[in-house]
């Protein structure tokens, strides 16, 4: 009897450190950008909580994936060591090593309590789309957004402005938001408050990326089933093809608009980063946690680590190689499960980020731990 009050002790202690754990995380992510010193903690605490839970966590190990892993561990390994005899400082090649092989272990860690994490992501999520939507009111009820881009701008929490009359809140922590309205859709099959709130949010923030993410996940879900019923000649398509095509267009004509809107500065950013971030040795790169130096005529890039396009950033530290590698270890998961909707998210996923640096990051861990224990 003594001994199992001992047993529940302890768990309980455990469960309330995890919790503890997972909250720090969760919350330096969501307000970072309000301190930004918190960033600090989202990874540490984040391992710690893993660790602690690692006895409850049930790893889906597909017989493809830890061959490809331990090739994978050693590739990196090799590029990080030759790239630190170059030159390139440890902390940055030892940040990029972390993340590249946490991301595929995350993406096989199955928690069966997860809903008290994510009850707490929900609660602080909430918080956050709070704070967001009250700034985009106020700053569209006043149509003055300099003291606040000031405030964003000085504090590197990101960037307030008003756009065509429409204010974009496009500040730290919000990348995430697109990856729970999915998560709370393909959860509860329906679309809640809760996931309302989150895409408005999104949608808040004003970032193309965050449209695009919302609009390819709804193209992926209710593609197939748009098919089915033409086979059928279902006669809900008497409704459902003029919607469809109102959203294409509605859609298409955003987009048209914020191409001709980021032509200038946006789209040409872009494009100078094509051409910076592809001067590598395309089969195995440049080396892990690599800097970019010189720059263009639109921007300098001494020492960056976050990119418009992230995912080429990554192409120019590790190659084709390590790339395909990756995606490869991402994608046997998810490709290995008889449903594919955890598939169909994660797509969606790569490519709402792909244009955007919301990728190979602490984003990219939320997102994979998300998808795995709340998609079924």
């Amino acid at each position: 009897m003594k001994k199992k009050k001992v047993c529940k002790e302890i768990k309980t202690q455990k469960n309330t450190w995890a919790s503890a754990f997972w909250t720090v995380s969760v919350a330096a992510y969501m307000f970072q950008c309000y301190q930004r010193n918190l960033a600090i903690l989202i990874v540490p605490c984040l391992a710690m909580f893993l660790l602690i839970e690692s006895n409850r966590i049930r790893f889906q190990i597909y017989r493809n994936h830890i061959p490809l892993y331990c090739f994978f561990f050693f590739y990196l390994t090799t590029s990080g060591a030759i790239s630190y005899v170059n030159g390139t400082p440890i902390s940055s090649v030892l940040r990029f090593y972390l993340i590249l092989l946490a991301i595929p272990l995350a993406q096989c860690v199955r928690e069966p309590g997860f809903n008290r994490e994510w009850t707490i992501l929900k609660v602080l999520a909430t918080i956050k789309a709070s704070i967001v939507l009250l700034t985009w009111l106020d700053v569209f009820i006043k149509q003055d957004y300099q003291s606040y881009r000031r405030w964003a701008q000085s504090t590197g929490a990101g960037d307030i402005y008003i756009l065509n009359g429409i204010p974009r809140v496009q500040i730290l922590g919000t990348s995430i938001f697109v990856t729970l309205f999915i998560c709370e859709f393909m959860k509860e099959r329906r679309l809640t408050f809760y996931g309302a709130l989150m895409a408005v949010t999104a949608l808040a923030a004003g970032n193309s990326a965050y449209v695009l993410g919302i609009f390819a996940f709804a193209v992926l879900y209710y593609g197939p089933v748009l098919l089915k019923w033409i086979k059928k000649k279902n006669w809900k398509l008497i409704f459902v093809i003029p919607i469809s095509i109102v959203m294409v267009i509605v859609f298409g004509l955003y987009s048209l608009r914020s191409m001709k809107v980021k032509a200038e500065f946006s789209n040409a950013v872009r494009v100078e980063q094509i051409q910076v971030l592809t001067e590598t040795n395309p089969i195995i790169g440049s080396g892990l946690g690599h800097s970019v130096s010189g720059g263009g005529v639109w921007r300098q890039y001494d020492g960056d680590t976050y990119f418009e396009l992230q995912t080429l950033y990554i192409y120019n530290q590790i190659g084709i190689i390590g790339l395909g590698t990756f995606y490869l270890l991402t994608f046997i998961p998810y490709a290995g499960q008889k449903n594919r909707k955890k598939l169909m998210c994660y797509i969606t996923y790569l490519i709402y980020t792909f244009f955007n640096p919301y990728c190979f990051d602490s984003t990219h861990i939320f997102s994979v731990l998300l998808i795995t224990n709340c998609v079924e």
